[in-house]
């Protein structure tokens, strides 16, 4: 282990490259004091030297949470200055990443304790990213529609002060970078409540604005996440189009990873308009992700897209081709027992319908009542309507399985305000 002294963990610039996640400085900083070698920091971390040298020449920005779980420990700072909380242990989590960073940085952005306001010249860019973070981590444990008028009204105030005049060039185009990505949460939070018209022009917002940031990767991003929502809301043409484009805007320098996320959602596009050249598609995805199986994400791109999040896709894939049985093979590698609720139980709706495909309708219901009743906790109508769609899908089909289940769904129209 390498110990960071003292009086580097003191200095606010080292303090600031650690809440912002700039681990090039970092670890530039620690090799010029302490006479520490990429080596040396490789052993002592527990992760490659070639990893360590992406890190500190600034070609991976964004190490997951694992990795800098690992940083810490191994050179002796303080997890909480890198944003971290106690239970953060899946580096795929997002939203929990974003949270625990805005938390840890909160203090020196917003305030001391004496009162002193620390702002930087880009610190306003900073606190905008605060609400959208911390909304993020609540979409978890509440209810979409609780969360949509006051993600709505930040992204009034982050557009207002995208447009503003008098900024310089830079900030302009950080602010569009934070416009962008608040705009897609909003876009998600409405498909949750099935306003499948307001996400999709939240989603037109996310697209604009991330073109309006310069950032090279940040407009395919959303545009393939576009590409997604419109394969999910049954708009095939549409989303094949989407995703097209999505793929010209990538540049050639953008990382692997980008290229195979893109695959697996155009995958999906190809699915829903029948076409078997989906499953080539994923194919040729799982074959590059081998390459790519050791890269740290890139933003937008901070979750890690494993072979169980491909696995996810195939599923949804084969079962839109009618392989259910490939569909149910996908879905063991896909299970996930981290998986936040509500897209584990649209997973569980999948999961239903190649039940009953395969003559398993009372197992089949027995799942789709227990994604219903998630979608009832946390009042996700994508969820509910799910579930209302595999129901319908077992026309007639009677039996204490199928009764409970329409039972649950009558119950939608019964319960009072």
């Amino acid at each position: 282990m390498i110990t960071t002294p003292p009086e580097i963990l003191e200095r606010p610039e080292f303090r600031r490259a650690l809440r912002s996640g700039d681990w090039s400085t970092v670890l530039q900083v620690l090799s010029q004091e302490t006479g520490a070698s990429q080596t040396d920091i490789a052993v002592a971390v527990g992760i490659s030297q070639p990893h360590v040298s992406r890190l500190m020449n600034g070609h991976s920005r964004e190490p997951g949470i694992r990795t800098v779980r690992a940083l810490c420990d191994g050179l002796g700072i303080p997890r909480s200055l890198a944003g971290l909380l106690d239970d953060q242990e899946d580096d795929t989590n997002r939203r929990q990443f974003l949270a625990g960073t805005a938390g840890a940085s909160g203090l020196a952005l917003i305030g001391t304790v004496e009162g002193d306001v620390l702002v930087e010249t880009h610190d306003e860019e900073r606190l905008l990213t605060i609400p959208s973070a911390t909304y993020r981590r609540l979409e978890q444990r509440l209810p979409s529609r609780n969360l949509t008028a006051p993600v709505t009204a930040h992204l009034g105030l982050v557009r207002q002060l995208a447009t503003r005049n008098g900024l310089s060039p830079a900030h302009t185009r950080r602010r569009f970078a934070v416009l962008s990505e608040t705009a897609g949460l909003a876009a998600w939070l409405h498909l949750d409540i099935e306003d499948r018209a307001g996400a999709r022009r939240l989603y037109q917002l996310a697209v604009r604005a991330a073109e309006r940031s310069g950032h090279p990767l940040l407009p395919a991003y959303m545009q393939a996440s576009m590409s997604q929502f419109a394969a999910n809301c049954g708009d095939a043409a549409e989303s094949v189009r989407l995703v097209a484009d999505a793929r010209q805007r990538l540049p050639r320098s953008a990382p692997l990873i980008a290229g195979i996320w893109i695959d697996a959602i155009e995958s999906l596009a190809l699915a829903q308009v029948r076409d078997r050249n989906a499953l080539t598609k994923l194919d040729q995805a799982e074959a590059r992700l081998t390459h790519a199986a050791n890269d740290e994400p890139v933003w937008p791109w901070i979750f890690r897209f494993d072979e169980r999040k491909l696995a996810g896709f195939r599923a949804q894939v084969a079962a839109k081709l009618g392989r259910h049985g490939l569909a149910a093979k996908a879905l063991q590698l896909a299970h996930d027992s981290h998986q936040a609720p509500k897209p584990r139980a649209v997973m569980d709706v999948l999961h239903a319908d190649v039940l009953a495909r395969s003559g398993k309708v009372d197992e089949a219901c027995a799942v789709a009542v227990m994604a219903f009743d998630v979608g009832q906790t946390y009042d996700s109508e994508r969820v509910i309507r799910a579930v209302a769609g595999f129901r319908n899908s077992l026309g007639s089909r009677a039996g204490r399985a199928t009764a409970e289940l329409d039972e649950r769904l009558y119950g939608t129209y019964r319960e009072e305000l």
